[in-house]
């Protein structure tokens, strides 16, 4: 989906019913760990985090509660940046990051149009990183369908040595701006 421009943020949730409704049924089903979704809010009022999932300024766990951050050319997860207002980002793409984990970080992953990109690995629970993408916008893009601009997205995993694992939100940069070819 997200090669074919459809834009979402990352978002985990689920049922855990191993606590009090445990003895109401009896089966061999292996339970997994509920995922969280973390929400980087302006303000912790309702309005401020349905505002921050709108811009889709979260991202996803299985369950542990790490706590990340993820940048490119300092506009976090979730948007959407066009290289007519940052014209550098033709050239190279300023990417930082940032982990506390709540377990040794195994690897931090750095996916660019669906593929690995850049591999981290750390040595530790926490970790932050800068790092420039120097290939070209054009020579890395996917072309636009539909009378939309070529674009090019990037995200973030993270693997704890007790294998749960996070997700930042993508950050999407088009040729143009989305709305000015309309």
């Amino acid at each position: 989906a997200l090669n074919n421009n459809y834009r979402f943020g990352f978002v985990a949730g689920g049922l855990d019913d191993r606590g009090v409704f445990s003895d109401l049924y009896d089966t061999d089903q292996v339970q997994y760990s509920p995922g969280l979704t973390a929400i980087s809010a302006a303000n912790h009022s309702k309005d401020g985090l349905i505002q921050a999932i709108s811009k889709r300024s979260c991202y996803a766990t299985t369950g542990a509660r790490i706590i990340l951050g993820f940048h490119i050319a300092k506009q976090g997860m979730g948007s959407e940046i066009n290289i007519q207002s940052k014209p550098g980002l033709a050239y190279t793409r300023h990417i930082t990051g940032y982990i506390v984990g709540t377990d040794h970080i195994k690897e931090v992953l750095i996916i660019r149009n669906g593929k690995v990109f850049h591999t981290f690995q750390p040595n530790g629970d926490t970790f932050d990183f800068i790092y420039n993408d120097e290939e070209s916008f054009d020579s890395i893009a996917f072309k636009g369908k539909k009378e939309r601009p070529a674009f090019v997205y990037y995200y973030m995993r993270i693997e704890q040595k007790d294998g749960h694992i996070a997700w930042s939100s993508p950050i999407w940069i088009d040729s143009v701006p989305v709305n000015s070819n309309k």
